[in-house]
């Protein structure tokens, strides 16, 4: 038996195949960019061995989710608060690859992030970078993906070979994506119709354009002051472009999926003991 649960929280995960793409800066302002519409937002930062969300925040995270995974400490003594009100978990940092995480580790994650179904509207997962099959469980069982994408060649192919994972291992066959780096919004739409139809040609998935992220001179001046772009410099073209990503996804009304109870267990409870 089981019973749903009504949740007003939706899982957006961010996946890129290889780092230096812009996930962690996609993620961070994605999550302020909710939050500076009204909406609650929570960014919770996966990476158990190498984050950086919080440096780019400006935060000094003490305690962090790989104290809550291991069960050091419960998860309200991790969560945060960011930016424009916005929550958020951060990652672990220093040490090194982190242990997969087991049954009984996910079971704790479930009871951790359950109270926030109906405390939040979007939680973003910053989910490390790679394919590994830990990674893409995380990424897999959020409610909506979106795969970042750049025009870098080896980016082109890592971001492709994430899809396939994806799409084939794990049923993910609706994919968003977001064109990062690009020249002007040109170049990002000719970017994506590259990317669909390689995709199209050998996966069963369907993959949907939200918009492009220009590369922009203030990002790099952001993170030297250690403040998310769209705080730091809010009339920027990035900061533009991040605001129409968050109201593009907004518009969207993604649907509260299974994801929800594989990762976060905030859809349903299965045979509660």
């Amino acid at each position: 038996m089981s019973r749903a649960l009504t949740r007003s929280a939706r899982v957006i995960a961010l996946a890129s195949g290889k780092g230096g793409v812009g996930k962690t800066h996609l993620a961070v302002n994605l999550a302020l960019a909710f939050a500076r519409m009204g909406r609650r937002s929570m960014l919770v930062d996966c990476d158990l061995g190498l984050a950086n969300a919080a440096i780019l925040l400006g935060l000094n995270a003490e305690v962090t989710l790989e104290d809550f995974v291991s069960g050091r400490i419960p998860l309200e003594a991790v969560v945060t608060e960011g930016p424009g009100g916005m929550l958020f978990v951060p990652g672990g940092n220093g040490i090194g690859a982190p242990p997969p995480i087991e049954r009984a580790e996910r079971r704790r994650m479930a009871d951790g992030f359950r109270p926030y179904a109906d405390a939040i509207d979007y939680m973003v997962i910053d989910a490390p970078s790679g394919i590994s099959r830990q990674t893409m469980g995380v990424v897999a069982a959020s409610d909506r993906v979106l795969l970042v994408l750049s025009g870098e060649p080896t980016a082109f192919v890592d971001a492709y070979a994430t899809l396939k994972l994806l799409a084939l291992d794990h049923g993910c066959h609706s994919v968003a994506v977001v064109t990062n780096m690009v020249e002007h919004d040109g170049a990002g739409r000719e970017l994506f119709r590259r990317f669909r139809d390689v995709a199209a040609r050998f996966l069963p998935c369907e993959l949907e354009h939200l918009g492009s992220i220009p590369r922009d001179e203030h990002l790099r001046h952001a993170v030297m002051a250690k403040r998310p772009f769209l705080d730091a410099y809010p009339q920027a073209r990035a900061s533009a472009a991040m605001m129409r990503l968050a109201r593009a996804i907004d518009d969207l009304a993604v649907p509260a999926g299974a994801g929800g109870t594989r990762f976060f267990g905030l859809e349903v409870l299965h045979a509660v003991q």
